[in-house]
């Protein structure tokens, strides 16, 4: 864990440089530092692990095409959550323009990944559907990414203060809700 918190601490306007000069070792490490974080905020956008996952390679290859593009302000992280949240958008009007009904997809789930990853994905999807969009990506990048408020706070552009209230009551609403499903 302590290399992961290393790698998360050279997350800064130089390491960005680095990536505009074509430097191979800083994209490795830009992506390693990161790449939790993004998965898990598109992840909670787009709510199907496979469409996360391709939507975090095409970040990554939009970061290093347009590195050179990248405003020095102290905050690569905010910028990378931009291009992620912005592709997922963009595939979330797609996949609504091909599939009205958002049925797409179920069976392949239950096939490729098993019945127990299929009704774990439902639960964990049911569970997230409960919170709010804003709410669901700082549970998610707090709890599963690992994040500390103050990051989610820089990531999201949003006051610390509001990401500690906001999580902890999505916190108290999943909490009721399992309760609820348990009686």
């Amino acid at each position: 864990m302590g290399n992961r918190q290393d790698q998360k601490n050279l997350l800064d306007d130089r390491l960005m440089q680095k990536v505009a000069d074509g430097d191979e070792d800083a994209f490795v490490t830009l992506y390693r530092a990161s790449s939790d974080a993004v998965y898990y905020l598109l992840l909670s956008l787009v709510k199907e692990p496979a469409a996360a996952e391709d939507l975090m390679q095409d970040t990554y290859l939009s970061v290093r095409k347009s590195a050179k593009n990248y405003v020095p302000q102290g905050k690569p992280m905010a910028w990378i959550f931009t291009i992620a949240k912005n592709l997922a958008y963009m595939e979330l009007r797609r996949s609504q323009r091909q599939d009205p009904d958002g049925l797409e997809g179920h069976e392949e789930l239950a096939a490729e990944d098993g019945i127990s990853r299929a009704v774990d994905n439902m639960v964990l999807r049911n569970a997230l559907a409960l919170l709010d969009e804003r709410d669901r990506q700082i549970v998610l990048l707090h709890v599963v990414s690992g994040l500390k408020f103050v990051e989610v706070a820089s990531a999201l552009e949003t006051p610390l203060g509001t990401v500690l209230s906001r999580y902890h009551r999505a916190i108290r609403k999943l909490q009721k809700s399992v309760k609820g499903e348990a009686l």
